[in-house]
């Protein structure tokens, strides 16, 4: 597997990958290389999702639900008097002349069209949020998991991705879309803005354990950080105020991971405007990242053993163009994908912000990328992916990059439901599992990491305590998402929210061995 393909799948955002089994390593030594990866991928349509039978789905109804009146605003007064008066002259109009009656009713159906664009779809119940999920994953499981049994057997035994890919939440950002990256390939970051802190076992336990992980325990081959255009965290960033008061519970705190990108940009690039700073602050972060990976002593024992690479890249959809550039104490010059020749529509709604209806917060696991299992388009879901999908209680100083996501995606994307989705066979549940009772402490980030599912650890271990260890993991992977959507509730915009019924939080379960899915809707408790 070359670079270079790899960057075709990101020229071709929205097209559907290639049926064909991909090699599960590639040693990457260059940037052209790793272009030559992202340029194999088929260019062809995915089709609709299609809608047979859900393999299996519990209780659809969510732990807080926000009724259709929240999710859906009424229309005001004036438009519907508006729609009643256009229906009305043309209906008219059809009474007084049939040889206007094709004209008239294509354009109530362009009046009707058009209101109803304005004002959202339908939404008759909080299912439809699992109808939606449904529907992706129906397809997901028809056309891609049953034609595809080697693939998915062989990732029943283990995960082996050749990339570790961070990328930010944003939803119009999907790696998995942008790239064309297929399950097994990419062991996956998100987070808000794409930042890598330093190495610091107490504040960023998060990434640490990421990183700690996919290079000691998985053997990644690359690390490629990826930035993107139109990036709302580094707008964020670059609007701090300069004595250094906040206004956000984390937001400013996380972003100023780069201030130091920052600093470059304001004094070198001044005499820009500030969009204009913002896009260069984009690509100066990603680069800010990549020192960061040098602070870890894994990541550079990899790179002088030559068993690892870093790459940066800056994805921007606003034109369909791509940066990439590879480090090796120092940086390569970068190659471009040209941008495209025409802006599909969807991609220039999206150019204008993002209003994203969930957010889902997934695995990093290669195996289990949201956007494939449930087909979720560019713009749908705003995600954050670590170490078993944990969602850790409301700590400033401890997991600030979590809550600047939670906090971003509630109070400023207004998003109407929040997804925990755990999965079989997880790596970052096993280690919890095999933590010894009395460690308290750990030199490893993943064991820090993963101590925030601790609750779910001793109920298991207190109800099923005469099962196998397999079916205790199994237990652990369902009853963790638990524990997630009770730390949610720790945080004070989420249960206002939950409380004035806008929000709604689920959980859900995917069991890639039996391709199967399960959402569940039971109370959360703090714990």
């Amino acid at each position: 597997m070359s670079t270079s393909s790899w960057v075709q799948g990101l020229s071709l955002a929205g097209a559907a990958a290639s049926a064909s089994s991909l090699p599960k390593k590639a040693l990457l030594s260059s940037p052209s290389s790793l272009f030559s990866h992202l340029v194999c991928r088929a260019n062809s349509p995915s089709p609709a999702p299609s809608s047979p039978n859900f393999p299996r789905l519990i209780r659809t109804s969510p732990v807080y639900a926000a009724p259709s009146s929240v999710i859906n605003p009424p229309l005001s007064e004036e438009m519907a008097k508006e729609y009643e008066e256009a229906i009305a002259g043309l209906n008219k109009l059809l009474s007084q002349s049939k040889g206007l009656e094709p004209v008239a009713a294509q354009k109530i159906e362009e009046i009707t069209s058009q209101l109803q664009q304005h004002a959202g779809p339908a939404v008759a119940s909080t299912g439809n949020l699992l109808d939606k999920l449904e529907q992706g994953f129906n397809y997901f499981k028809s056309e891609i998991y049953q034609n595809k049994p080697d693939l998915f057997g062989e990732l029943s035994k283990g995960q082996s991705p050749p990339y570790m890919v961070f990328a930010c939440s944003d939803s119009r950002v999907c790696p998995s879309h942008v790239m064309q990256l297929q399950p097994g390939e990419a062991f996956m970051v998100r987070n808000i803005a794409n930042m890598v802190p330093p190495y610091d076992q107490v504040r960023y336990s998060g990434v640490g354990s990421a990183i700690e992980y996919a290079v000691l325990h998985l053997k990644v081959q690359s690390i490629v950080v990826v930035g993107h255009s139109a990036c709302g965290g580094i707008k964020g960033l670059m609007s701090l105020k300069d004595d250094g008061s906040t206004s956000t519970d984390f937001i400013e705190d996380w972003v100023k991971i780069c201030l130091p990108a920052r600093n470059k940009v304001k004094s070198t690039y001044g005499h820009l405007s500030f969009g204009e700073q913002c896009s260069k602050c984009e690509v100066e972060a990603v680069n800010v990242s990549l020192g960061n990976l040098l602070s870890y002593p894994f990541v550079r024992e990899g790179l002088a053993n030559k068993t690892l690479s870093l790459y940066g890249g800056y994805y921007n959809f606003i034109d369909g163009s791509l940066e990439l550039w590879g480090v090796n104490y120092g940086f390569t010059p970068a190659k471009k994908l040209e941008p495209a020749v025409s802006k599909p529509k969807l991609f220039q709604e999206l150019s204008r912000g993002q209003k994203p209806k969930y957010m889902i917060i997934a695995c990093s696991d290669s195996r289990v990328c949201p956007s494939n299992v449930m087909q979720l388009q560019p713009g749908e879901a705003f995600m954050v992916r670590n170490i078993a999908n944990m969602v850790p209680s409301y700590d400033q100083v401890r997991y600030s990059e979590v809550g600047a996501a939670i906090e971003y995606a509630v109070t400023h994307l207004k998003v109407q439901n929040i997804v925990v989705l755990g999965h079989s066979s997880c790596g970052g549940i096993k280690g919890l599992m095999a933590l010894k009772d009395d460690a308290t402490t750990s030199s490893s980030f993943v064991d820090n990491w993963v101590k925030i599912g601790l609750p779910a650890k001793k109920k298991v271990k207190e109800a099923y305590p005469d099962v196998g260890e397999q079916l205790q993991h199994a237990k652990c992977e369902m009853e963790a998402v638990n524990v997630s959507l009770g730390n949610l509730l720790t945080y004070p915009f989420v249960k206002e929210r939950v409380d004035n019924k806008s929000l709604a939080l689920y959980g859900g379960y995917y069991d890639f061995l039996e391709g199967s899915l399960e959402f569940w809707g039971t109370p959360a408790k703090i714990i």
